[in-house]
């Protein structure tokens, strides 16, 4: 009788052991909150508008890649994209369900490049753990919610692909902690506000092809940890502010704007600068020296600007440069015997501008130059046989003043003003 006793309480004390707490439903022997699951759920419902929905009867808990903690979804991760660790053979459709809101213990949410639409719930804010929040690649619509500002631990935030409107809300400068902000492709408007630089934390920004107007404001050199920064594609006027010589980027894309004035000679001070494009603005003056004295720098993009002067380099400055691109420009002068020597320089786009006199031969010799366009200046002279050597290498001179005789391997000579 006492076995019989002692077996019953093992049981009933078994028994208890398996049931969850109100809040929580169990599924496979284990306990999962509520709210989480009904969020998944919601997904799941919403969906169903789409041609490739996910099934459904599926499993909430087979909804993209999850990761639980004590019954609570901490990770979600959906995607259509093939590169990303989360691809699924279907995709989401619809709004995203106002009970995010309730995902209280959410680290990470990353839907990109589904099909979602809608707004950004204001319950987003909510989410105060989250620290990284993904929905790049979608149709979302409206403005970005001030209640973004209450995701105090939010590192990274990538809105980029989609439909956003409106200026950015003041309460951005709440997340101290974010390191990555990702805003391009959409449809952004006003200026780009002083309190970026309150932003202590960020290594990336790009804020590229938007509707940011006014100028960049001057502060932004208070990044020290900025390694990104492309503001390319927008209605950005004014100068280049020379407090961006301050930063320790790599990079540093502002073409495409309506930026003005001359190119501020401290951007000679980023030393760790591998690739800078200015290109498609109003710019005028010379190019700075100091730019040619950054021994990191692979890519210059200048093209399509005002630019005038003399072009000047020393063989011992870019000596890992690959491309330079400084055509539709008013350079003139000649063109440094130098800018061929170097052993890394694969493509050299010198097109209209003022150039005149002979073009250095070791331009036409240096095997490891692919692309030389020279068209539409004053260059005269010879082109040496050695252009011929690499018979893929592409080569325009048409619109200049080169004489006779011309390489076989030359396709389009064009109209020469040959002066001997």
């Amino acid at each position: 009788m006492l076995i019989s006793i002692k077996i019953l309480l093992i049981l009933f004390y078994t028994n208890i052991c398996w049931c969850c707490d109100t809040q929580y439903l169990k599924i496979n022997d284990q306990c999962y909150y509520n709210d989480d699951i009904n969020f998944l759920k919601k997904l799941i419902l919403h969906s169903q508008i789409g041609k490739n929905p996910p099934p459904i009867d599926i499993n909430p808990l087979m909804l993209g890649l999850q990761k639980w903690e004590d019954g609570r979804l901490v990770e979600f991760c959906c995607s259509s994209k093939s590169n990303t660790e989360c691809n699924m053979d279907y995709s989401l459709y619809g709004e995203l369900p106002v009970e995010i809101g309730n995902l209280t213990e959410l680290r990470k949410l990353s839907i990109e490049s589904n099909k979602i639409v809608g707004i950004i719930p204001k319950d987003i804010g909510n989410l105060s753990k989250l620290e990284e929040l993904s929905l790049s690649s979608n149709n979302i619509v409206g403005e970005l919610p001030f209640e973004i500002g209450e995701l105090i631990a939010l590192k990274k935030l990538s809105l980029k692909g989609n439909h956003l409107d409106g200026s950015l809300p003041i309460e951005l400068s709440n997340l101290k902690k974010l390191e990555w902000i990702y805003l391009s492709d959409n449809n952004f408007q006003g200026k780009i506000s002083n309190f970026i630089s309150e932003m202590k934390s960020l290594k990336y920004l790009n804020f590229s092809n938007n509707a940011f107007q006014g100028k960049i404001p001057k502060n932004i050199g208070n990044l020290k940890y900025l390694q990104y920064l492309n503001l390319s594609q927008n209605k950005l006027s004014g100068h280049i502010p020379s407090e961006i010589g301050l930063l320790n980027i790599y990079r540093l894309n502002l073409g495409f704007n309506n930026l003005n004035g001359s190119i501020p000679i401290e951007l000679g001070k980023l030393d760790k600068l591998v690739q800078l494009n200015l290109e498609s603005n109003e710019l005028s003056g010379n190019i700075p020296h100091s730019i040619f004295s950054l021994k990191n720098l692979g890519k210059i993009e200048l093209q399509n600007n005002f630019l005038s002067g003399h072009l000047k380099i020393k063989y011992d400055s870019l000596n890992i440069l690959e491309e330079l691109n400084i055509s539709n420009n008013r350079l003139s002068g000649k063109i440094p015997k130098e800018l061929g020597e170097f052993s890394n320089i694969r493509y050299i786009n010198l097109s209209f501008n003022l150039f005149e006199g002979d073009v250095p031969t070791s331009l036409f010799s240096n095997q490891f130059l692919t692309t030389l366009f020279l068209n539409g200046n004053n260059l005269g002279g010879t082109i040496y046989s050695e252009i011929c050597l690499d018979p893929g290498k592409k080569l325009l001179i048409y619109d200049n003043a080169f004489c006779p005789p011309y390489p076989e391997c030359i396709k389009y000579i064009g109209n020469q003003k040959c002066i001997k």
